[in-house]
């Protein structure tokens, strides 16, 4: 049996009015950039993932907000015995990840997987029940006393991740240069053999001869 890493888990509830209450358990990897909420409420099932959008941001060149989250409606995590179960409202799954502001609860934007698998809207609804619980844990995540944390490994993640494609494309690069640098040169060669030949065909050419009047 493999061993899994230490998780981490915590409970929280929050009243979600007139949908009722969200039963909250919220699981952790120390060093991971995530945070994978289980959700439990009328109509509710599954888990949503939230990662930090600097996990995949450029670190050279940063796009996104201190605020922003990717959550994730369909994980795809090994955590052994407890299983992962993609988000569903109303029994209509999901589709994503998606980013949101989480200080925004006008960001979300729920989708759903139409039949040729491309995102669509959800029922109006549906949508809103979805938005919802989503900003009802937004407003949990917000509030994580590990938050910090989960920035610092979604930082180091994207170090390391664009590490590792900048120096590939370093590497790259270099052949590419190597390859310039070999082509200028043979290049070079031709031009200096076809120069001698010129040159050997001015001085060896026959005296042009003027007719006279």
């Amino acid at each position: 049996m493999p061993q899994h890493p230490r998780l981490v888990e915590s409970r929280a509830t929050r009243d979600l009015g007139c949908y009722g209450q969200l039963e909250m358990a919220s699981t952790t990897r120390p060093g991971a950039p995530w945070a994978l909420y289980r959700l439990h409420a009328p109509h509710v099932r599954g888990c949503l993932l939230l990662t930090p959008a600097a996990a995949d941001d450029d670190p050279t060149a940063p796009r996104t907000r201190a605020s922003d989250v990717i959550f994730d409606p369909a994980p795809r995590l090994d955590l052994g015995p407890l299983g992962v179960r993609p988000f569903t409202v109303n029994s209509i799954a999901l589709t994503g990840p998606l980013l949101v502001n989480a200080d925004d609860p006008s960001t979300v934007h729920p989708l759903r997987a139409g039949r040729t698998g491309q995102p669509e809207p959800m029922p109006p609804r549906t949508r809103q029940h979805a938005r919802t619980v989503i900003t009802g844990v937004l407003e949990h995540w917000l509030k994580r006393s590990d938050r910090e944390d989960l920035h610092r490994a979604a930082h180091r993640r994207a170090v390391l991740l664009h590490l590792s494609h900048y120096r590939g494309q370093m590497d790259r690069r270099r052949q590419v240069l190597e390859r310039a640098r070999i082509a200028v040169a043979e290049t070079g060669q031709r031009i200096a053999v076809l120069q001698d030949a010129l040159h050997s065909a001015d001085q060896t050419s026959p005296p042009i001869l003027e007719l006279c009047p």
